[in-house]
C-alpha cells in the first residue's frame, strides 16, 4: 500500500476538542517563537495570535508610536478566533497580561501560560544571530539593542506564574513543545 505523503493542507489533530488561550511567555530571544511553531505545525484549530505579524503590516511600525495599537489589533484578532470556536497561542504578554487573563476569562477558555528563558550570554548570543539573520535577508522581529535590553526587563517585571517553565538552552523546541501539549491534555 502506498503511504500518502502529508502536506500542510491536511488536517491536523487538535491537541483537544475544548478550546485554550497558551501564552508561550519568556524574554527576547528566549526561543518563544521557535516554540510556538512547532506546536502551530503540529496541531490544527489554533490561531496564532503573534503581534509580530500585525508589527509588520504597519508600513512605518515603531516600537514607541504603534505599541499600543498592535496590542489591541492582537488581542482583537484573539477575541475573534476564540468567539469563532478556534483556541489561541501568544508569544509573550509583555503589554498587559491582565488584559489577556480578562480575555480567557470573558471568553470562558481556561489560560495557559509557558514561561521559556535561556541564559544571558545565550540570549545575547542569539540576539547576535538575529542581526546577521536580519543583514541575510530574514524578517526579525526586534535588531535594536536598546530594545532588546528593554524588552528583558520589561519580561522580569511582567512574568506570569506559571508551573511550565523551561530553559530553551537545556531543551529543543520540540521537547519543549511535547510537554507543554501533554500538560494541555492533562488539564483541559
Amino acid at each position: 500500500m502506498k503511504k500518502i505523503k502529508e502536506n500542510k493542507f491536511m488536517r491536523k489533530e487538535k491537541i483537544s476538542d475544548k478550546q485554550f488561550l497558551l501564552i508561550i511567555n519568556g524574554p527576547s530571544c528566549g526561543g518563544k517563537s521557535e516554540v510556538a511553531k512547532v506546536i502551530l505545525e503540529r496541531y490544527g484549530g489554533i490561531y496564532n495570535g503573534k503581534s509580530d505579524v500585525i508589527k509588520w503590516l504597519i508600513s512605518d511600525y515603531n516600537s514607541s508610536t504603534h505599541k499600543n495599537i498592535v496590542f489591541e489589533m492582537t488581542l482583537a484578532t484573539i477575541r475573534v478566533a476564540l468567539r469563532r470556536g478556534l483556541s489561541a497561542l501568544t508569544e509573550g504578554a509583555l503589554f498587559g497580561p491582565e488584559r489577556l487573563v480578562q480575555l480567557a476569562k470573558k471568553a470562558s477558555v481556561p489560560l495557559f501560560v509557558i514561561n521559556i528563558e535561556a541564559p544571558e550570554d545565550v540570549l545575547n548570543a542569539r540576539f547576535l544571530d538575529r542581526i546577521e539573520a536580519k543583514i541575510g535577508g530574514a524578517r526579525v522581529a526586534n535588531i535594536d539593542p536598546k530594545r532588546f535590553k528593554e524588552l528583558k526587563s520589561l519580561y522580569a517585571e511582567t512574568k506570569m506564574e506559571s508551573p511550565l517553565e523551561f530553559d530553551s538552552s537545556r531543551q529543543k523546541p520540540e521537547e519543549i513543545a511535547d510537554a507543554v501539549v501533554k500538560y494541555l491534555r492533562e488539564n483541559l
